[in-house]
């Protein structure tokens, strides 16, 4: 009967100390391999496009006086500011 007793109190204290350890080293995983998460590749970075040289000016000579650049064509609308203007 004693060594019943004493059996049980070895395996229950066997038990206690067994479920105690495991979470406090579980927290730092010191049985884990180190994991190394690489970079990302660097970016292709796409240099801006070169600005287009200005369009040459017409002549004042090839301008009709019925198309000026304040008047649009007719048909055309155009705004001044936020107003939308259709003649």
């Amino acid at each position: 009967m004693i060594k019943a007793k004493a059996f049980c109190l070895a395996a229950g204290l066997a038990l206690v100390l067994g479920a105690t350890a495991p979470p406090a080293e579980a927290q730092f995983m010191s049985n884990y391999p180190v994991i190394i998460v690489p970079p990302p590749p660097a970016q292709n970075l796409v240099l801006p496009p070169k600005p287009k040289p200005p369009a040459p000016k017409p002549d004042a000579s090839a301008q009709s006086p019925a198309t000026t650049p304040d008047t649009p064509a007719p048909g055309q609308c155009y705004y001044q500011g936020k107003t939308r203007v259709c003649p």
